[in-house]
């Protein structure tokens, strides 16, 4: 039987090929742009800082975070999506900024204190061993730098399930059962107060968690959410919303998503 970690790999080596489409679909153009709105302010733009781009995939946030001025470690556990990184890097004139390596976030090959910021976006769902990933990234990371993180959030994802099977969505909520996507892969979902205390428990100092989402998958149905002839207009409301809902402490457990930002502590 394959480790969770090979099916991932597998998964995401299969995907890679066409995985940068779903930047065209009309959920994927409002996640990315409230995660740029929330991660941006903590963006180094200094040469002599480096950030890692954690599960970094095809470089869709390496090559942002090394046009901002930074040197950048991008580690992913697929080849494919690395291989399609590489090239996107090259076309873009960033070889000598970023750096693609192949990693396990479980066990990182990297010093203690190396990076200024440590980035992990919409990975750590997929790794069972979640306390083991958060204790090397903080590992990795300088003391007083920032960590930023997202996970999925077991609340939305157990409600999401709720027409589809009860019996499943109840273990999913209280059981903390993963939820299953797309026929593929297990999704380790986590509740705000759990993200909380794991980043906590890692000696770091939180300065936010904001929910990212909050419109799907619960309020628009699944035809609208993968469009990807959304007017400007639809767009920009639609973000205009999430925005504002991010925003608010009291709407974090509605977000599909939960990206916290925090900081070692010195």
């Amino acid at each position: 039987m394959s480790l969770p970690s090979d099916n991932v790999k597998g998964y995401y080596d299969r995907k890679s090929p066409t995985y940068d489409d779903y930047s065209r679909q009309l959920w994927s153009k409002v996640y990315d742009a409230i995660t740029w709105k929330i991660t941006e302010p903590y963006v180094p733009r200094s040469p002599q800082a480096v950030v890692f781009d954690a599960a970094g995939g095809t470089g869709k946030w390496a090559i942002p975070f090394a046009k901002c001025g930074a040197r950048v470690v991008l580690g992913d556990i697929s080849e494919g999506m690395l291989k399609v990184a590489k090239e996107k890097i090259d076309k873009e004139g960033l070889r000598d900024r970023v750096e693609v390596k192949k990693c396990d976030l479980r066990k990182l090959d990297f010093r203690d204190e190396m990076f200024d910021l440590v980035f992990c976006e919409h990975a750590l769902c997929f790794i069972k061993e979640q306390k083991q990933v958060i204790k090397e990234l903080v590992r990795v990371l300088k003391k007083g730098h920032p960590l930023i993180v997202t996970g999925q959030n077991r609340y939305v994802m157990s409600i999401s399930l709720v027409s589809e099977n009860v019996d499943y969505a109840y273990d999913v909520l209280s059981k903390g059962k993963p939820f299953f996507m797309r026929n593929s892969l297990d999704v380790f979902t986590l509740s705000p107060q759990e993200l909380k205390e794991m980043l906590e428990r890692n000696e770091i100092r939180i300065e936010k968690i904001v929910g990212k989402l909050f419109t799907m998958p619960l309020g628009l149905s699944r035809r609208r959410m993968v469009a990807e002839d959304c007017t400007k207009e639809l767009l920009e409301k639609i973000t205009k919303i999430e925005l504002e809902l991010s925003g608010k402490p009291d709407s974090l457990c509605l977000g599909s998503h939960l990206q916290a930002v925090g900081f070692r502590i010195e």
